[in-house]
């Protein structure tokens, strides 16, 4: 119970620091300017889009028709087709900002051509389910630019958030699939993908599937889901919070029905639901602050067990796995040295012991440390242990690196999205000299797996001996067992 309820807290801390920053989480889409142009030709017409320095973008694509009136709380339509040459120059907007929001984006070399079967990446962005973009979003540019440069075809996407994405209502539960909207964006963007991303040089048979926080939490989801079953065959889960539990339908639908009655919808009907369709959604208020707006509800056909759940049942897509997070997850939520108090006493005693075995007192630090272990870093080492148990490849990491020009303003580590820049090399994204290393490092570690499934030689797979990489200060080390005092510990007061 405890780790539910500090989940949804810490996602919704995530919500409030966007609501505080708006502009970074909504700036506007701006078209790549370039004077040379590509044109491909998909099922549903042909894309002109911009080439620059050997990579050819093909942005704002459609996967589906825009969920509105009749179409929202819809599982995702057939996409439009079109005459002529459609300007893909420009991302399509942010599900945060607008309905009208599925489209992906396509990045690849310019070379390539249709039957190349190049390595496919697809990201999926991360926000609590409420915030963020497809690119630019959350640590630096998401666009893929130097994975294409890697000779791989890379793929951003958006997805219903808020209340368009996560909803529930026993009106629209009457009409088939529901509540996970978004979840149904995202496999259908990966079914876009399977049938168009062969025209760009990409094979639909190597596509590998990867997000951070909400992204990673989705990508786990997607391995459990029969729907997605064979749309992928890699997974990379960045801070995926890996022990994470859905919300019960007939508790998500109670919201909604709390919300409808709010803005003057009463009924269980299909009146109720067409209603419900001609309000905007700015009409269907939140109830208790920003804790548990947003996510995966247990709706049983998309979404039908927790992820460790899942795992353990051996329902997951038995395909290669890479997952890890950061050393300040924390970071989200902020706890405080009280939370300890909180604890048995016996419970707090090993807490104390593991996490300050030195009896330093620092107990900020502590309390940090222990919630960044209970949220990531445990239930990561325990679906390591799942999946690699299941015989099937797996790759554990632990991001620590801070820059030296923010060590003073950073004491308890990486912070929650930190890898992300550092993934992607973005372009725009301010590297000093001495962070340059790693950020290559990580991003061609992420391109070989998309290419061959595993890392290198360089990252031992997790087993045996429970192997993982921390990407810190000192490069690039192979851990054994790491912080294995601290895990279990966590793993015990987990098991309670």
């Amino acid at each position: 119970m405890m780790i539910r309820r500090s989940l949804a807290a810490a996602f919704g801390a995530l919500a409030l620091a966007a609501v505080a920053a708006p502009a970074a989480a909504q700036a506007p889409a701006e078209a790549f300017a370039s004077d040379v142009t590509q044109v491909v030709k998909i099922r549903q017409g042909a894309l002109k889009g911009p080439v620059k320095d050997g990579v050819a973008y093909h942005l704002g694509i459609p996967y589906a028709a825009p969920p509105v009136g009749d179409l929202r709380w819809k599982p995702p339509a057939a996409a439009p087709q079109w005459a002529g040459e459609r300007d893909a120059s420009k991302p399509g907007a942010s599900c945060q900002a607008v309905e009208d929001c599925l489209t992906l984006n396509v990045v690849r070399p310019a070379n390539a051509k249709a039957g190349d079967k190049l390595p496919v990446m697809v990201w999926i962005h991360g926000g609590a389910y409420l915030i963020g973009t497809s690119m630019g979003a959350f640590g630096g540019d998401t666009e893929g630019t130097n994975f294409a440069k890697q000779g791989i075809v890379h793929v951003s996407l958006n997805y219903r958030l808020g209340r368009a994405g996560w909803f529930a209502h026993p009106a629209l539960t009457k009409e088939g699939p529901t509540g996970n909207y978004g979840m149904m964006d995202q496999i259908a963007a990966l079914k876009w993908v399977r049938e168009n991303i062969a025209a760009f040089g990409g094979d639909p048979s190597n596509v590998t599937i990867y997000g951070e926080s909400a992204g990673g939490l989705s990508v786990l989801y997607l391995m459990l889901s029969p729907d997605a079953q064979g749309l992928f065959s890699k997974v990379i889960a960045e801070s995926g919070f890996a022990r994470h539990n859905p919300e019960p339908l007939a508790q998500a639908e109670a919201k909604g029905l709390a919300a409808a009655k709010a803005a003057g919808v009463e009924g269980e009907d299909a009146a109720a639901a067409a209603a419900l369709r001609k309000l905007p959604l700015s009409a269907l208020p939140y109830s208790g602050g920003f804790v548990g707006r947003a996510g995966p509800i247990l709706d049983g056909r998309y979404i039908t067990s927790g992820i460790a759940q899942g795992f353990a049942a051996g329902r997951q897509a038995k395909i290669p796995l890479m997952l890890g997070g950061n050393s300040n997850e924390a970071s989200l939520f902020r706890p405080q040295p009280a939370q300890l108090d909180a604890l048995p006493a016996p419970a707090k005693a090993a807490v104390l012991k593991a996490f300050d075995p030195d009896g330093a007192g620092d107990l900020a630090r502590v309390v940090n440390d222990w919630q960044t272990a209970t949220f990531i870093t445990e239930p990561d080492r325990n679906l390591a242990r799942i999946h690699s148990g299941a015989g099937q490849p797996t790759w554990l990491y632990y991001f620590s690196y801070v820059p030296p020009t923010q060590a003073a303003k950073k004491p308890y580590g990486a912070a929650h999205t930190d890898e992300i820049r550092f993934v992607f090399g973005a372009p725009k994204a301010s590297f000093a000299p001495e962070d340059l290393p790693l950020s290559q490092a990580m991003n061609g570690f992420w391109a070989a797996f998309a290419k061959t499934g595993n890392p290198g030689p360089a990252w031992p797979a997790f087993q045996p001996g429970e192997t993982s990489v921390e990407f810190g200060n000192d490069g690039v080390q192979v851990r054994r067992e790491h912080l294995k005092t601290r895990l279990d510990v966590v793993e015990a007061l987990q098991a309670k």
